[in-house]
């Protein structure tokens, strides 16, 4: 990208290998990494005028760091006190994702649009639009099955808008951000959206996924127009090339989400009721001249399931599985729609 450097110091090499390889394989950091062992041998770099960011352990920190024009230092805590109060802390022994997303927390308050984002190069992002007005049918179920194998070949996003997805207890964690945090960032700066969004986004295997809203008026008054502007920003500013959008009735302007959406997946039963329900989305959706919905929606209606993965975090096994993998990804991979 540039000749911008983050330089690690730690007499520990190796943790500051260990570190440089974890960050090494982010693509919104804009940065060579460099490790440095030894303070005398940092300190002999020729190369310090390119350093834009130092993190430093707390052992080998000293105050002649600060002497020189190293515009951010960032002391890698070791003992919990703060030792210098012009300095970040953070946590030295924490998870590799933990400290890369306090970097980006830090640089996206203090540098603002300097640290410029990823521009996409190749294939068109692909956007999946899954929806029902039928419950209780396995959508999300569906939707992140589906996600996981993706996410094998291609790097795909996940996105639920559900009120009450449960997400956080069936993967048994909790989320310090979510869906409405990531629209905030956007709405106050859009040009730091790779930065915000990898700080934001969590995993289930190999897919990437932005947490549900917790509390879903933080969605209210959200229009369809501005989740389209997100996604289109995704793709401009992102590496990824599925998107997939578990939505519900509860967005604002669903339609017009739904017709940004390459393919859509409408999940019916086979009782009356389903079918009343289905029948009626569909006639509402002519009488709004939504037909270009209609015609990228494909209707699926599921055997009867006996082995579903009760595994939320990996559903890489069971009927549902198999079902995915060899009636819906093999059209997906055909995607060819232009918008």
């Amino acid at each position: 990208m540039d000749n911008r450097i983050l330089a690690i110091l730690d007499g520990e090499e190796r943790y500051a290998r260990g570190l440089m390889e974890f960050l090494s394989k982010k693509e919104s950091l804009p940065f060579r990494i460099h490790i440095f062992t030894d303070a005398e041998r940092f300190f002999a770099y020729k190369g310090n005028e390119e350093i834009e960011c130092l993190l430093v352990s707390e052992r080998t920190y000293i105050r002649k760091l600060n002497e020189l024009s190293i515009p951010n230092i960032i002391i890698l805590s070791e003992s919990g006190k703060i030792i210098d109060n012009t300095l970040l802390h953070i946590d030295k022994y924490q998870s590799g994702e933990n400290i890369y997303r306090q970097i980006l927390e830090y640089y996206a308050s203090t540098v603002g649009s300097d640290l410029l984002p990823i521009i996409r190069h190749g294939e068109r992002l692909k956007v999946i639009g899954i929806y029902t007005p039928v419950g209780r049918c396995l959508q999300t179920t569906f939707a992140c099955t589906l996600g996981q194998i993706l996410a094998k070949r291609s790097k795909t996003l996940y996105l639920n808008f559900e009120r009450y997805s449960g997400l956080s207890t069936l993967l048994r964690r909790e989320f310090e951000s979510d869906i409405s945090d990531l629209m905030y960032y956007f709405e106050c700066s859009k040009e730091m959206l790779s930065i915000r969004l990898e700080g934001i986004v969590e995993k289930i295997g190999d897919l990437d996924f932005i947490p549900p809203c917790a509390i879903y008026q933080n969605l209210a008054g959200i229009k369809g127009k501005q989740w389209v502007e997100l996604f289109r920003h995704i793709e401009q500013t992102t590496g990824y090339e599925y998107l997939i959008l578990d939505l519900t009735d509860g967005m604002l302007d669903l339609w017009d989400v739904l017709r940004y959406s390459d393919i859509i997946y409408t999940i019916s039963k086979q009782d009356n009721m389903a079918r009343a329900k289905v029948y009626q989305y569909e006639k509402a959706l002519r009488a709004m001249a939504y037909e270009d919905v209609l015609d990228k929606t494909k209707k699926l209606s599921f055997p009867v399931f006996h082995h579903i993965s009760q595994k939320f975090d990996d559903l890489s096994a069971g009927e549902l599985f198999s079902f995915v993998r060899s009636q819906i990804v093999p059209e997906i991979y055909n995607l060819n729609r232009l918008k």
